[in-house]
């Protein structure tokens, strides 16, 4: 904050997963440093409650006239319905609850795709822990080739995303995202087992 306050650089914050948080307490994010409006801090419920809603906020700082103008450019009216159903929601309480067991969910199921990822996959893997959301960043051993390793996968019925798509210059080659946000099962474990046995295979 302190080089784009230098600078006077504006900042998108795409934070929405920041509800998502593991622990007792939520990381701040930069616009809780922010004290001249640079930060346009967007956050949404379509990760933490209703993704089909497509409900979100942006707090813009100094350019919140602007966003306005843009959004009613881009959407006039977005979806009233959905927003009261929200609002109706958050005035009941119910939200604070529902992150709760969310998270407490989504910890445990982290655990158990680190477990398994300790079981199946080679000794040489490197894993992400973080501390909140519902993705692994995996680093598989250098031979391995994460494009194949999607094609060969989606053949068993399981989907990972591969290094390459979070990289402008296809850098990542070795490396996939895996989700674990639905709840653990014995198909959970059993995909974890073939994955791992395919990216053995390498």
């Amino acid at each position: 904050m302190e080089l784009l306050r230098g600078h006077q650089v504006p900042l998108i914050e795409d934070d929405v997963y920041a509800e998502l948080y593991y622990g007792q307490h939520a990381p701040k994010p930069a616009k809780a440093f922010d004290t001249e409006g640079l930060v346009m801090h967007c956050g949404s419920f379509a990760k933490s409650l209703a993704p089909g809603y497509r409900v979100g906020w942006v707090a813009a700082g100094r350019f919140a006239q602007k966003v306005e103008r843009l959004k009613l450019m881009t959407s006039l009216c977005p979806s009233m319905p959905a927003q009261a159903a929200i609002a109706d929601y958050l005035q009941h309480g119910g939200y604070d609850r529902h992150l709760r067991k969310l998270r407490y969910a989504l910890e445990e199921q982290q655990s158990a795709m680190l477990a398994a990822i300790a079981r199946y996959f080679p000794a040489q893997t490197r894993v992400s822990q973080p501390a909140g959301g519902y993705f692994l960043w995996l680093e598989l051993p250098e031979q391995t080739d994460s494009l194949k390793l999607f094609q060969m996968a989606l053949a068993q019925g399981i989907s990972i995303a591969p290094g390459p798509i979070f990289s402008a210059t296809q850098r990542f080659r070795h490396c996939i995202r895996l989700n674990y946000g639905s709840p653990w099962n014995e198909a959970s474990e059993k995909a974890m087992e073939t994955l791992g046995r395919i990216v053995r295979s390498f």
